[in-house]
């Protein structure tokens, strides 16, 4: 056996023989104090007005583990914001593959945002949970990999990344599901590729996962809703609606409509498109679901297509900050094409509450950039 087969053998051994349980999950660097209380805390009673940024999908090329500078950049800006948001919301593909190393790399490349007292959550991608080795294995999710980001992606209660506390009615889920409530507002990060030894869920969700958004979701007396997960429920681009959406998924649609989420926030698909959802593959939706897909962060960049009546979109490095009141949800895209280009708004919403647009925004059309190079 050659030297490097001999090293693809043992990386992927030690891989699978340390992945601990999914139990491991907890508050780790001896920090008891939950999100929602240290978020409390950090808003000095100003709950129903704050600030938050998501973007998303910062995995490098075949090169680079993470594109380091496109974070970098989007990271000092995200920093020098005033007021300041109280915490991220990344939208996963932080790394191009799993295992510690690329962890790692891309919780280094996020520092900036740990410095500064911002703590972030990623909702797991595809890319957190391949193989590093065998190399053609990049492409497999797998249950050894998962377990791994499992027990060792996150770094504690309120540093990014965040661990995610237990969810006693979705065991098996630790570090992948969170669902929380700030102010006047609900956050559910959802897992669309987890992964067992005897079902595989890619660019999909399971069941008894539904069936826990579903409770939490129809629970909450939030007026503004937010719900974030990698893949898309529709795309615009690279990864179409052809095939369409997965059983589980339309299902997915039909409880974020029924439950008047705000907006669903994806990743996966590296561009920004915003776009409500009312009718999609012979489907349609009452009350329509606006979906913002933020995944702009610095992987290689795909082109939108406009034919799917899309509100806003951009072939561009990307983040959206987003600033919530007691009755409304403002939205200012910003976005760059080249590490020397300004950072400029490419897009501009604003939503009062169950998806709908404010005053005088009915037409969703403020849009500085469209579809964009």
């Amino acid at each position: 056996m050659s030297y490097k087969w001999l090293v693809a053998a043992v990386s992927l051994l030690l891989v699978t023989c340390s992945a601990a349980s999914p139990n491991c999950a907890g508050s780790k660097n001896g920090d008891n104090t939950g999100f929602e209380e240290y978020l409390a805390s950090r808003a000095g009673g100003m709950t129903d007005t704050f600030r938050f940024v998501v973007y998303g999908d910062t995995r490098g090329n075949l090169m680079h583990t993470v594109n380091a500078d496109v974070i970098s950049r989007i990271n000092t800006y995200i920093v020098s914001l005033n007021p300041a948001p109280l915490f991220v919301i990344h939208t996963g593909d932080l790394a191009r593959r799993g295992g510690a190393d690329a962890y790692g790399s891309g919780k280094r490349a996020m520092k900036q945002l740990n410095d500064a007292r911002i703590p972030y959550a990623v909702a797991v991608g595809n890319h957190e949970l391949y193989a590093s080795f065998p190399a053609w294995w990049r492409t497999n999710t797998s249950p050894q990999m998962q377990s791994e980001y499992q027990c060792s992606f996150c770094t504690s209660n309120t540093v990014g990344p965040i661990c995610f506390p237990e969810e006693p009615k979705l065991p098996g889920y630790e570090n992948l599901v969170f669902a929380f409530e700030f102010g006047n507002s609900f956050f559910a990060i959802l897992d669309t590729y987890y992964v067992t030894k005897d079902v595989k869920y890619y660019d999909d969700i399971s069941s008894e996962q539904l069936k826990w958004f579903r409770e939490r979701v129809s629970g909450s007396n939030k007026k503004h809703r937010f719900v974030f997960a990698h893949k898309p429920v529709y795309s615009s681009g690279v990864h179409n609606e052809h095939p369409p959406a997965t059983t589980h998924m339309l299902e997915l649609m039909s409880v974020l409509n029924d439950n008047h989420v705000d907006i669903y926030f994806a990743g996966h698909e590296h561009y920004y498109v915003r776009r409500k959802i009312e009718t999609a593959d012979g489907h349609r939706w009452s009350n329509g679901v606006t979906h913002i897909v933020a995944g702009g962060g610095g992987a290689p960049l795909h082109k939108p297509n406009p034919a799917y009546g899309l509100s806003a979109c951009a072939a561009k490095y990307s983040f959206t900050v987003m600033d919530v009141t007691a009755n409304e949800i403002f939205g200012t895209t910003y976005g760059f094409s080249s590490l020397t280009d300004d950072i400029t708004p490419i897009d501009k919403f604003c939503l009062s509450g169950a998806g709908k647009p404010c005053p005088g925004w009915e037409a969703q059309d403020r849009i500085v950039d469209k579809c964009g190079t």
